[in-house]
């Protein structure tokens, strides 16, 4: 029989959005943070399918961050470089180096340990130490008394259940060939939003 799915709260998703605002703010300029926080949160959804199929869902919202941070700032220093040009901006500023480094992949893992500690616990404890700390899963399989066998499979269905709670992030509305059509965001959080236009079909 299959087990229900958790409801994810209001509060574990507002911790997981705040967190996620605080890793943005640590690499853009205060003002451009919450654009670019709507803009990865609307990545998620436009890219829901490759969510859906992505190994590990933790690794691929880090991607996501990444790059949506340096698209950010090659834009801003494509801005600079024209006002420069024109005479009508300061000194050419640097683009900033893409963010690969592991204590950033860490820290953006670790902004989502609220939506982990929402799983069950079997599974969240399984995340916890493989996804979040880094522990082999044979060596988690030890700590928890699991053959190493029963440890994957606690894994792998414990990032099913994380990739559910992170597609619950927006309401989608689709056409008939899976193309989003509109978005909207969840009413009992503060996330999802951007000041990019929700996607549409062309």
């Amino acid at each position: 029989m299959p087990e229900p799915e958790p409801a994810d709260t209001a509060d574990d998703w507002q911790a997981f959005h705040n967190n996620l605002r605080r890793y943005v703010r640590r690499r853009v300029d205060a003002a451009a943070a919450d654009d670019v926080l709507g803009d990865i949160l609307l990545r998620l959804v436009e890219h829901r399918d490759a969510l859906r199929h992505a190994p590990n869902p933790v690794a691929w919202v880090y991607r996501v961050a990444a790059n949506a941070i340096v698209d950010h700032h090659r834009r801003g220093a494509v801005e600079t470089r024209v006002l420069d040009r024109s005479g009508d901006g300061q000194a050419e500023k640097a683009p900033a180096p893409p963010i690969t480094d592991e204590s950033a992949a860490s820290e953006l893992s670790r902004c989502m340990i609220p939506l982990i500690r929402g799983l069950p616990n079997r599974y969240a404890e399984a995340l916890l130490l493989t996804d979040i700390e880094g522990v082999t899963q044979a060596e988690a399989a030890r700590r928890l008394g699991l053959s190493t066998s029963g440890m994957k499979s606690r894994v792998q269905r414990g990032r099913v259940r994380l990739r559910k709670a992170l597609l619950r992030c927006c309401r989608v509305e689709v056409g008939h060939d899976g193309v989003p059509l509109d978005y909207e965001p969840r009413q009992d959080i503060g996330g999802c939003r951007s000041s990019r236009p929700p996607p549409r079909r062309a």
